[in-house]
């Protein structure tokens, strides 16, 4: 228990630190965070000082962590899909819906053909026994813009409420749904041995979805109509919300698909009424993202390792990971934007921002992992390339003239 607890307070330390390093280098305070996850795995302090992380991190102390951590995913999930706001989407789909095509099916077929590659090249990146589901989910992992890091940005350049950043978030909020509703498929056909198998848990997450998106509706006009009156929601009512999350995340892991997508849906279901929104936001913030999520990251980090990229032609998979997801999502955007008779300012603008991964490509990482679908040195390749994809964003913002306000 007390190895445990010293854990905890370590990761928790370190994650905040190098969020705020971050935050200084003009970078997304995620960014210095994940690095604290590898700073404390096998790639920094295990090769430094193996004794070290093994009395820290022992098998016991991560069976515990990753449970920690897998609540933290679960209730962050449930806040992106509070973050996507419909509102956003008006006046924009047309347009935003053409750059999302583009700009998913490219990386997602770049991402298919690599992983064809890998299975004659180097084998070992995808172990799993079924060549589509690892083919889909490389592709899945190439399409996948972060929503939720994107939106800061935005907001720290003072891009939210100008026309560049409002297709930008219209575009990643619905590049975000495509994304996960391809992870959903990705997962299925992972778990499943045939298509009968892959169609049961797809059309049981479609039945759910339909529950709680259309099925809700009574109790979402309840929740605001209650906090309109009294401006304000009891202890029991929102802890009973929070458990909703895990509930529905604990439905679609019995499904068959995947615990993340059931707490995501419970946040679409969620009313769409700002300040109610807000306070439910408000509620699970300080607890998940400087508390629950740095333990995902330490787990994750735990999975990183570096080192295993040993050889030539692990690194030149690792370029070729990094170079293709960066022309996938760029070269998309860009070019939809352009065709669509955005000037080329704001197109490049645009693509570099749908070039932002982040931590929600750990999340899809982490999956593919915990399927087998993906190496160990895979793995390690794409958090170098979310956290390279990540980086990128300010400097090449800044270049364009879309630097920090304040």
């Amino acid at each position: 228990m007390a190895t445990s607890l010293v854990a905890v307070a370590l990761i928790v330390v370190v994650a905040q630190l190098l969020g705020e390093l971050a935050q200084r280098w003009q970078q997304p305070r995620v960014i210095g965070e994940i690095v604290g996850g590898i700073v404390l795995g096998p790639s920094l302090l295990g090769a430094v000082a193996p004794d070290l992380e093994a009395h820290l991190f022992t098998p016991e102390v991560r069976s515990q962590l990753d449970l920690l951590g897998q609540l933290g995913l679960v209730l962050f999930m449930f806040l992106i899909g509070l973050e996507l706001n419909p509102k956003l989407l008006q006046g924009r789909i047309p347009l935003a819906s053409r750059i999302t095509s583009v700009g998913v099916l490219l990386p997602l077929g770049l991402g298919v053909c690599l992983a064809m590659g890998f299975e004659q090249w180097q084998p070992q990146l995808l172990p799993g026994d079924r060549a589509l589901s690892g083919a889909l989910f490389m592709g899945t992992a190439m399409a996948i813009t972060a929503f939720p890091v994107l939106a800061r940005i935005l907001k720290e350049r003072g891009l939210m409420n100008q026309p560049l950043g409002a297709l930008a978030i219209t575009a990643a909020a619905l590049e975000d749904v495509v994304s996960w509703v391809l992870l959903a498929v990705v997962v299925a056909i992972a778990r499943s041995s045939s298509w009968a198998g892959v169609l049961l848990p797809l059309v049981g997450t479609a039945a759910w979805s339909w529950l709680l998106l259309v099925g809700l509706r009574p109790l979402r006009r309840w929740l605001e109509h209650r906090y309109r009156q009294g401006h304000q929601l009891g202890p029991l009512l929102q802890t009973s919300l929070f458990g909703g999350a895990l509930f529905s995340a604990a439905v679609t892991e019995w499904i068959g698909v995947h615990a993340i997508f059931g707490a995501f849906l419970w946040g679409l279901a969620m009313p769409r009424y700002e300040p109610l929104r807000r306070r439910l936001e408000l509620r699970l913030e300080a607890v998940v993202l400087q508390l629950l999520l740095p333990l995902f990251f330490a787990i994750s980090g735990l999975s990183t390792r570096i080192g295993s990229l040993n050889s030539g032609p692990l690194w030149t998979a690792a370029l070729l990971v990094l170079v293709l997801a960066v022309l996938g999502k760029f070269l998309g955007a860009w070019a939809m934007a352009r065709l669509s008779g955005i000037e080329p300012r704001e197109a490049q603008a645009l693509g570099w921002l749908m070039n932002t991964r982040g931590l929600t490509e750990l999340v899809i990482l982490n999956v593919g992992l915990g399927l087998g679908v993906i190496s160990t040195e895979l793995f390690t390749m794409g958090v170098l390339m979310a956290l390279v994809t990540t980086v990128m964003t300010g400097p090449l913002l800044s270049r364009l003239g879309y630097g920090p306000t304040g």
